[in-house]
Parts: structure tokens; C-alpha cells; sequence
């Protein structure tokens, strides 16, 4: 009897067993499509079978164990990180690239071009009313592209700082989720794969905002710190980060756009350590790109440098010539001269301007000063360059450097895209939860339920066959 009862408590045991990792498997099958969940696996461990020692065998569970694989994971946190820093660029410059037109048909490259070719068909009657009022034409439109151009960078500049803003409002919530997840953990009194999906999930929201390192305390929660040293979250304690556009070290030009800074919970700038996700790509735009077309605190910005010179030279050349009546000629351009940096949004036409004072002549040809302003855009001489290049090779250069820019943001995306997959595939294959494995996996459980099912029925009919036996 001793025997069967021990056969039966066995039996019940595997039962048990078989129960428990039924559940495990629902409990997958139900989570298949939950964001940041792995595939938890129960070990079923046969028991010691030694009838004579009194060991009846059967079957126990190990301890429940999860398939996540951080190292995988990483790999997938890597890659969003790249991605979004890319993604973000690609919008934002995608923004800008049309102000420099690399054909030169418009914006201010186009608007140039046909400011030159005015140049050129006055010389060819420079005392002509249609010629001279073309000019003027053309130069307001210049002017006003300028203007255009620099209103584009400012509210892009304005567009950016409500990205940056809203983006590290953003990491601040998830900050605090993965806070709340933590302490869930620690107040978990085993592990619980719910929790475990959360977090991990937190954390790749996480990492498409901002470059960060992840590490794990043997509990499970977890501690992450902004590029890898300002933290964000260590165990129960969340630590804040906010934006800020007030230059802690300003530079001489007292009207510039200063540049956005991120500020640890101690207000110290951090924004060096910010290099990934959507906020390092907008970090990046904002901070790099836009201060070298429109100027900050430490630069006048190309757009600038572009407008005064072109004004500068025009102005030059028309002043030391005449009109055809004999006058000293007049300025074309003006432009407020109070900040380097606000020269391409101010530039305008010289208000005393008129098409008659406007002087093709100089001390050489009648038409001298015309041809000079004609030839501007290529002149080699050193007064007509920018940094040793024509005027127009510098436009040029200005559509050429965004155009790439821009190429390159959006080919940075999608390679990132595509590993994303790849990390994804992988993880997936990893910790993923298949419905046909976990299917067969529950109608290999149900046929062993089954089997242990009847081997208590087995072992109930003898033992009531025995009862009968006794008188």
C-alpha cells in the first residue's frame, strides 16, 4: 500500500507541475503581443526513482525563468537610439534645405541669380528707365528672400525648442514610469514578468529620446543614467532634466539666438553628454546647423556674412560711380548694423534710392560700374570673395551643405531602420513568444495531464481492489 500511495502522491505532484506550466504557457499565449514581454520558461525536473529508499519518482518545477537577453536588448536600444537621432535631423532639416535651393531658381540663391542678371542687361543700357527699374526690382526681391529666409530660420529655431522642450518632457514621464516600475519590483515579493515587460518597454521609449546606459540590480530594477553619467533614475529615485535657451556664456552679439542647453536636477549642463536619440538629434540641428546659417553668440551665421557682403560690395561699387548725369551714385542696400546677426532679416532697399541714381559709370567706362555688378557673383578679386570663394561658388556651397546634410540624415534613418529590424529579429527569436511552439508546447502538457490523470486512476482502482481483498 505504502507503494501506491507513494505512486499516487507522485502522480499528483506531476499534476501539479503540469498545471502550473499550463498557466505559464496561457500566460505566454496571452502576452504575445505585450511591448517589452519574454517568453517565460518553467524547467519541469524529474524526481529521484528508488522504490527501496523510498523515493517514488515523479515530476517537480524549477524556478520560473525569463528569456530576456540583455545584451539583445541592448543591441535593440542602440539602435533606437541611432534611429531617432537621425529621424529627428531628417525632419528638421528637411525644414531648412528649401530656404538654399541647390538649382538656383529660388530662395535667396535664386533671387540672387536674377539680381546678377539685372546687372548684366543694365550694362548693356544702363540708361535705360526699363533696365534701371529692374534693377531696383530685383533687389527688393533679393532683400525680401533674405528677410524670408531668415523669418524661416527663426521660427525653425522656435520649432526646435518646442521639440527639445516637449522631448525632455517626455524622458522626465518615462523617467518617472520606470521610477514607479522600479518600485514595484523591489515590492514584488517574486518575480513578475508584467512588471519586468514594463520596464523594459519604458526603457525602449527611453532610448528612441535620449542616449542612455541601462543596468540591472540582481532584483531586477534598474538604474539609468543620461549618456552614461548623469542619472535619471537610480532604484526608487527619479532625478529631473530640463531644457534651457539662456546662453550661460554669452558672446558679442547681444542680440544673437542663444543655443538650447539640457540641465541636470543640479542645473548643470549636460547637454555635451546628450549625443543620441530625438533629442540629440534635435540638440544637433539647433545647436550646429542653424547657428551656422543664421549666427549665435559666437558666429554671424553664413546667411549674414552672405547678405552683408553682397550689400557691402554693391553699395561699394555703385558709390564710386556715376549716373549718367554726372551725380555721385547712391547706395542700393541698407541694413541695420546694430547686431552682425540680424543683417540678412533687416536687409531692405536704401530708402533714398531711385532708378535714376542708380550709376553705371566709373572712372574707366561709361557702363564700368554696370559691368563690375554684373561679374560680382565670379569675380575672383579679393574684395569680391568670401572666405576665397566667388560669391556664388559660396551660395553654392551653402545649398550644397545642406542638400548633403539633409541626404544624410534621412540615409542615417533608414540604415538604422533596417538594423533596428535585424535587433529586432533577433530579440524576438530570443525572448519572443511563438503561438505554434507555445501551442505545441500546451498539447505536449495536456497529453502528459492526461497520462498522469490516468495513471491515478490506475493506481485508485488498485488501491480500492486491495481494500476489497482485506477481510
Amino acid at each position: 500500500m505504502g507503494g501506491l500511495f507513494g505512486a499516487l502522491n507522485s502522480s499528483l505532484d506531476a499534476i501539479r507541475s503540469i498545471q502550473t506550466a499550463l498557466q505559464v504557457s496561457q500566460n505566454n499565449v496571452g502576452n504575445a503581443s505585450t511591448p517589452g514581454y519574454a517568453r517565460q520558461v518553467l524547467p519541469m525536473e524529474a524526481e529521484a526513482f528508488n522504490p527501496q529508499g523510498g523515493l517514488s519518482g515523479g515530476v517537480s518545477t524549477g524556478p520560473l525563468q525569463s528569456t530576456q537577453d540583455e545584451y539583445v536588448n541592448q543591441a535593440v536600444r542602440s539602435q533606437l537610439e541611432m534611429q531617432g537621432n537621425s529621424s529627428a535631423q531628417s525632419s528638421a532639416l528637411s525644414a531648412i534645405q528649401p530656404l538654399f535651393d541647390v538649382s538656383g531658381q529660388n530662395g535667396v540663391i535664386g533671387a540672387l541669380n536674377n539680381l546678377f542678371q539685372s546687372f548684366s542687361a543694365w550694362s548693356t543700357t544702363p540708361g535705360t528707365a526699363a533696365s534701371q527699374q529692374d534693377v531696383l526690382t530685383k533687389a527688393q526681391a533679393l532683400a525680401q528672400s533674405f528677410q524670408s529666409a531668415a523669418a524661416s530660420l527663426t521660427q525653425t529655431t522656435h520649432a526646435l525648442n518646442q521639440k527639445i522642450s516637449s522631448t525632455v518632457d517626455q524622458i522626465n514621464s518615462i523617467a518617472t514610469d520606470i521610477q514607479k516600475e522600479n518600485i514595484a519590483i523591489q515590492q514584488s515579493s517574486s518575480p513578475d514578468a508584467g512588471l519586468d515587460a514594463q520596464l523594459h518597454s519604458s526603457l525602449e521609449s527611453l532610448s528612441q529620446l535620449a542616449n542612455v546606459s541601462v543596468s540591472f540590480a540582481p532584483v531586477g530594477t534598474a538604474t539609468v543614467l543620461l549618456g552614461g553619467q548623469t542619472p535619471l533614475v537610480m532604484g526608487a529615485q527619479q532625478y529631473q532634466i530640463q531644457a534651457s535657451f539662456t546662453d550661460p556664456t554669452p558672446g558679442p552679439n547681444a542680440n544673437a539666438v542663444n543655443d538650447a542647453h539640457i540641465l541636470d536636477s543640479n542645473g548643470q549642463d549636460v547637454t555635451s553628454q546628450v549625443t543620441e536619440g530625438s533629442l540629440g538629434g534635435f540638440l544637433t540641428v539647433r545647436n550646429s546647423v542653424l547657428p551656422s546659417l543664421q549666427g549665435n553668440g559666437q558666429q554671424q551665421g553664413a546667411l549674414n556674412v552672405l547678405a552683408q557682403h553682397v550689400a557691402d560690395r554693391v553699395n561699394q561699387i555703385l558709390t564710386a560711380g556715376t549716373t549718367p548725369s554726372g551725380a555721385a551714385g547712391s547706395p542700393l542696400f541698407a541694413y541695420s548694423a546694430s547686431s552682425p546677426t540680424a543683417i540678412a532679416e533687416t536687409l531692405a532697399l536704401d530708402p533714398n534710392i531711385t532708378a535714376s541714381a542708380l550709376a553705371p559709370a566709373n572712372g574707366s567706362s561709361g557702363n564700368g560700374a554696370a559691368m563690375a555688378l554684373a561679374n560680382l557673383g565670379i569675380s575672383t578679386a579679393a574684395a569680391d570673395q568670401i572666405n576665397g570663394q566667388t560669391i556664388l561658388q559660396f551660395t553654392s556651397g551653402l545649398a550644397t551643405q545642406t542638400g548633403q546634410q539633409t541626404a544624410d540624415a534621412q540615409n542615417s534613418q533608414d540604415l538604422h531602420t533596417q538594423l533596428l529590424a535585424q535587433a529586432r529579429a533577433l530579440q524576438t527569436q530570443i525572448s519572443g513568444v511563438s503561438l505554434d511552439a507555445e501551442a505545441v508546447q500546451v498539447m505536449e502538457l495536456q497529453k502528459s495531464y492526461e497520462a498522469a490523470g490516468k495513471t491515478v486512476s490506475i493506481i485508485n482502482s488498485l488501491t480500492e481492489s486491495l481494500m476489497n481483498m482485506v477481510p
